[in-house]
């Protein structure tokens, strides 16, 4: 089954990307015995590298790297739609919170393609105290289009990310991503298969997709 939806606006001005990573976290997360709260972490950056991902046509190569505080780093990859994570052990030993490991000289790098077609790498501080913070940050401060990242409340294996075209009406994207913000709760608790018609009145489904 499809994890990942790409829609775009009924008045064509913002495109959005809605991921579900639930088997993808379970996955990657199978052998982790640190807290739930870096568990949480981790789930947050796993659903945030997926909506990044697929908001364009998604690139047959791209990776995160995160570099943080207290000796932790997380590296993601999605390759060809296959998903790896990394973390170092200094994260299943930490027992502080999330915003902890977030200071001026943490650093989150996100690099796409390859030998052949040519690397992209963009790197910027990662001193925001949430990974939602840190990726929308990271549009702004990488020249790309400022985005809104809403992830399902309780949760975090849901997510949205709205991105405005060049041409959108900054009034109707924030109206947009307001109506979302409002229905985050149900958003996350609704059967997958139903989400596309729960936003159809914002946006319609241009592809489907998976990441394992």
């Amino acid at each position: 089954m499809n994890n990942i939806i790409r829609m775009l606006s009924v008045n064509q001005d913002f495109r959005m990307a809605v991921a579900d990573t639930r088997q993808i976290a379970a996955k990657a997360l199978n052998t982790f015995t640190g807290t739930a709260s870096m568990r949480s972490l981790l789930q947050e950056i796993i659903t945030n590298c997926a909506l990044f991902s697929s908001i364009n046509d998604a690139p047959s190569k791209i990776s995160f790297s995160f570099r943080l505080s207290q000796g932790v780093s997380i590296f993601c990859q999605i390759t060809d739609a296959k998903f790896t994570m990394e973390y170092s052990a200094e994260i299943i030993k930490f027992d502080g919170t999330a915003a902890d490991l977030f200071d001026f000289r943490s650093v989150v790098s996100i690099t796409t393609g390859n030998w052949e077609t040519g690397i992209h790498t963009s790197t910027v501080e990662a001193h925001m105290d949430s990974v939602v913070m840190l990726f929308s940050h990271f549009t702004v401060q990488s020249e790309q289009l400022p985005s809104h990242i809403i992830l399902g409340e309780d949760n975090a294996s849901r997510g949205i990310l709205m991105q405005p075209l060049p041409f959108a009406d900054n009034k109707l994207m924030g109206k947009a991503a307001y109506e979302v913000v409002h229905q985050v709760k149900e958003l996350g608790q609704l059967p997958w298969v139903q989400i596309p018609g729960k936003l159809s009145y914002l946006a319609k489904v241009i592809s489907e997709n998976t990441i394992e």
